[in-house]
């Protein structure tokens, strides 16, 4: 298929979870940005998140959403008919369990990637000696590699729905740098202390920046130590009165895009300022940061080893501070910020 451009494409993978869905949103804008005109269908075991909280976000990257499609959900499936016979110009396998690879390579296609059984099942294989990335979505952009012969460059915002960017700018008006903080974290081991947190926010504020923080429910009892002590701290998503009542991530992408610099752990909610490509410090401890970081065009992360240890206190308040100061530049004019698109 060299030299041409396949008119369908479809990817596979068992399911994808919240998790999961912001993890992979790099891959998925490059898979639009290396096929723009194909139609790219996304076939799971189970359901995915693309075709739930984050379907506003896939108008133009997925076609077709193929959910509990039934291909992978047991061994059975390698001799037993399949759902549908559909032909794709690309299949792109993203799993490694061989009787589900051998389920999928039975769909009619031109051209067939996977890494299973060390890329045996797989019609292109990486160069020999090929080291295998340590992150995940480094490993997803080999396979696109692999299919398209490049890994294009993609845009770095999603389009969001336009009323949640209208209520974002109305939770974050133009005129003031934002430094967005989300202390929190699926499991508290990774979780830097809260005092942490509130001492960077108080030097931000000292610097003229409005430390914005993202709090989940199981956080609401940070709020008042918090408001105690950076009075000028803003909590955006707790503002009903704005948005409603229950949760999305995209409210979360769609307030990051309003961040002058942030700062999170090693969460979701790191993945959902990943998504907004805002200004970034990710702060890890004993979670590999080569793996689960979050892709941003501008940051990095702050890890416990750079300081001799293991643990998320082992990492000190000064060098986060030093480190969100140099990302808290600007990134347009006054008042001028990156519009909905």
């Amino acid at each position: 298929m060299t030299g041409t451009s396949p008119d369908s494409v479809a990817v596979f993978s068992y399911e994808e979870i919240i998790g999961d869905g912001l993890y992979k949103l790099p891959f998925v804008r490059a898979l639009r940005a290396a096929w723009p005109s194909a139609r790219i269908t996304w076939i799971t075991t189970r359901r995915t998140v693309y075709a739930g909280k984050l379907q506003p976000v896939m108008d133009g990257l997925i076609d077709e959403f193929r959910q509990d499609s039934g291909i992978g959900r047991s061994p059975a499936g390698v001799i037993l008919p399949l759902p549908w016979r559909d032909r794709f110009s690309v299949i792109i396998d993203t799993q490694t369990t061989l009787w589900r690879t051998l389920t999928l390579r039975r769909l009619p296609h031109g051209l067939f990637i996977s890494p299973a059984a060390n890329f045996r099942l797989s019609d292109r294989k990486p160069t020999p000696g090929r080291v295998r990335p340590p992150h995940m979505v480094d490993r997803l952009n080999e396979l696109l590699a692999l299919a398209s012969g490049h890994v294009p460059v993609a845009k770095a915002e999603l389009r969001l729905p336009e009323d949640l960017a209208t209520k974002a700018e109305a939770a974050l008006p133009p005129g003031s740098d934002y430094i967005g903080l989300a202390p929190g974290a699926g499991k508290r081991f990774k979780c830097w202390p809260l005092e942490r947190f509130i001492a960077v926010a108080v030097a931000q504020a000292e610097r003229g920046r409005v430390p914005v923080f993202i709090l989940g429910p199981d956080e609401l009892d940070w709020l008042a130590p918090i408001r105690e002590a950076v009075p000028s701290a803003l909590f955006p998503e707790q503002d009903t009165a704005l948005w409603g009542d229950g949760f999305t991530p995209l409210r979360t992408i769609a307030l990051a895009r309003r961040f002058t610099a942030a700062l999170a752990n090693d969460s979701g909610v790191s993945h959902m300022f990943g998504a907004a490509d805002a200004p970034l410090v990710t702060l890890f401890g004993p979670t590999p940061s080569e793996k689960f970081q979050p892709k941003v065009t501008r940051g990095g992360v702050i890890t416990a080893q750079e300081f001799g240890g293991e643990s998320m206190t082992d990492i000190p308040v000064q060098s986060v501070i030093e480190r969100l100061d140099q990302l808290a530049i600007r990134r347009n004019a006054p008042g001028d910020y990156p519009k909905n698109r």
